[in-house]
């Protein structure tokens, strides 16, 4: 049988921590369950503002994705989290602040403008040195052999700033998609991590057979879960359309009805279904409420179409399906 990689999410936020702390006792409390969270970097607070700090993480395999944002002063990787770490993998981070910052890494210092990234190694240090108040950023980490082979001169790439855009931001965005939907990794397991690395791949300009099979297969992919991810999270509005849909996955309507449809089904098929399989869940678990109540908070706004629809998906008028 298959090996199933483990997939660990992990929250961390000052809210979790007691009240009554004081700023200090409130800072040394986050950065002790920090070092459990994450051994990625140190923080130290921001000077003359409240410390508050949020963070979530997802693992699968060997690839994490994280992000991070609060009032830090620094973020650095010294010696010794290194040697306790052990850890020589790629780190993908984009700076969602909104002022630049100014990093160290590999003895250069350089500046990331808001919505930039940067590409850093795990096994060497590195250190934010702006002192802004705020920070705020998402970050994958990557396995060495997954990218090594694939990109050429790839280590020329660290430790400078890549200006945002095409797959290296699209693979970002999946990474934030995800961190606010977490569910759908249970569902996609180590595809997801597959998916970032053929995005990855891409955005650092990847040797040709695998440049290839990453636009094939990566690109498509995850393009097709993002506009999924929003159509399931938005199909009860009564005018969600390909238009706004298009609009949400920045891509544009004709791409997003040739997505769905050369996965199996149109826009208005899955949106149908998906309005009623809520229905149809509703009409089991809440016999009290209104037939017509229930078809308009599924997105349905004509109550006899909605008759007519689940009729024919599941054989029974909606009455009828009350309780079961």
């Amino acid at each position: 049988m298959p090996v199933t990689k483990p997939v660990i999410k992990k929250a961390l936020s000052t809210d979790m921590l007691p009240g009554e702390l004081s700023d200090r006792q409130r800072f040394l409390s986050f950065a002790e369950l920090f070092e459990h969270f994450s051994n990625t970097g140190e923080l130290d607070p921001a000077e003359g503002v409240p410390f508050r700090a949020a963070m979530n993480s997802i693992t699968i395999g060997t690839t994490l994705l994280g992000r991070c944002d609060g009032t830090f002063r620094t973020v650095r990787r010294g010696k010794r989290l290194i040697q306790m770490t052990n850890d020589d993998r790629y780190c993908l981070a984009r700076h969602a602040g909104a002022h630049a910052a100014q990093l160290v890494h590999r003895g250069r210092e350089f500046t990331l403008r808001p919505g930039s990234l940067v590409l850093l190694k795990l096994d060497e240090p590195f250190h934010n040195a702006d002192g802004i108040n705020y920070k705020k950023f998402t970050n994958v980490h990557l396995p060495v052999a997954a990218l090594r082979g694939n990109v050429r001169s790839i280590d020329d790439l660290v430790g400078r700033e890549l200006a945002p855009g095409g797959a290296l931001s699209l693979a970002m965005d999946y990474s934030d998609l995800l961190l606010e939907h977490p569910g759908a990794v249970d569902e996609a397991g180590m595809a997801i991590a597959g998916h970032l690395i053929d995005l990855v791949t891409l955005g650092l300009a990847a040797r040709g057979d695998a440049l290839d099979a990453a636009q094939r297969g990566g690109l498509r992919s995850v393009r097709l879960r993002a506009v999924l991810m929003i159509l399931e999270k938005r199909f009860t509005e009564p005018d969600f359309s390909t238009h706004k849909l298009a609009a949400a996955a920045g891509l544009s309507e004709r791409y997003v009805n040739e997505l769905l449809y050369d996965d199996g089904a149109s826009f208005s098929t899955r949106l149908n279904e998906l309005r009623l399989r809520k229905a149809a869940d509703m009409l089991a678990r809440d016999g009290d409420r209104r037939i017509s109540d229930i078809a308009f908070d599924c997105g349905f706004n004509d109550l006899s179409y909605f008759n007519r629809c689940f009729r024919r998906r599941f054989g029974l008028t909606p009455s009828a399906a009350r309780g079961r």
